[in-house]
């Protein structure tokens, strides 16, 4: 795997074209190729091409934590990606395309890397406006609320991510609900695509929930995006069931499916 930005622009090009007929299968991997050079600098990247048809075999982007996307043609394009991804360095978790879970799970499985969790998502997708909208963008002032968020929202799905707030806030990336003069849901916009912008981590805090305010803030996240982009897609676990009625009720359609992997895999090899 090379630097992502040494990539050569022209397969850059083509894999972004791939990507684009299979979006509905791998968001992470395409959202990250058209980030900006100071998004990117921190992934490593691997284009895989076919000899026989001229094409796009697979696209693998591993991150510097151990973040790993992988769009696969087929079982020798997966093998070769993730035999380079673990040997580039520590995979920790691995986010795949669905049509490829089975060939990906036989490749972990052969090189006796235990997957510690796994987990299907479903690809969600919105063209129209929702009713019901309420909230408002984020502002510096409410960096701190932001911090706690992050911290519940890690606690309650196994996670460890960090956000530069300050940094998404001035980027527009943040919308926020209010109740009794305080934050009390969050939702933010997590990239975009010429076809699509993405939203990620929905969270209302323990005490306000049941109320219907995570679904009027999502739905004024979603109107304020679809003023410039065509669709709204997200990624949810395929068995949270309230989350996938309370987009549904937002207007939001099954498009796809992904599958997370969590690797016990602590170095490279």
């Amino acid at each position: 795997m090379i630097p992502i930005t040494d990539l050569d622009p022209a397969l850059r090009s083509r894999a972004l074209e791939w990507l684009t007929v299979h979006a509905t299968e791998n968001l992470g991997a395409e959202i990250t190729l058209r980030a900006d050079a100071a998004r990117r600098k921190a992934w490593r990247s691997e284009v895989l091409t076919s000899e026989a048809s001229g094409g796009i075999a697979g696209v693998s982007l591993l991150s510097s934590t151990g973040l790993w996307f992988l769009h696969a043609a087929d079982r020798p394009a997966c093998d070769a990606s993730l035999a380079s991804a673990l040997a580039a360095g520590p995979v920790t978790k691995a986010n795949a395309a669905g049509s490829i879970k089975r060939m990906l799970r036989a490749g972990l499985a052969e090189r006796g890397v235990p997957v510690v969790r796994e987990h299907d998502l479903l690809v969600m997708r919105c063209a129209r406006s929702p009713n019901g909208a309420e909230g408002r963008w984020a502002g510096e002032a409410d960096c701190e609320r932001l911090d706690g968020y992050q911290v519940l929202y890690n606690q309650e799905r196994g996670g460890s991510a960090r956000n530069d707030w300050a940094a998404r806030v001035r980027a527009g990336e943040v919308a926020v609900l209010e109740r009794d003069r305080r934050i009390v849901s969050v939702v933010c916009r997590s990239g975009a695509t010429p076809d699509y912008a993405c939203i990620g981590g929905t969270f209302t805090f323990p005490g306000y929930r049941q109320r219907g305010l995570g679904r009027r803030l999502c739905a004024f996240l979603v109107a304020e995006l679809l003023r410039d982009a065509p669709a709204v897609q997200l990624i949810v676990d395929d068995d949270n069931d309230p989350a996938i009625a309370l987009y549904r009720s937002l207007g939001f359609r099954t498009a796809g499916s992904c599958y997370m992997a969590y690797l016990d895999r602590p170095t490279g090899t």
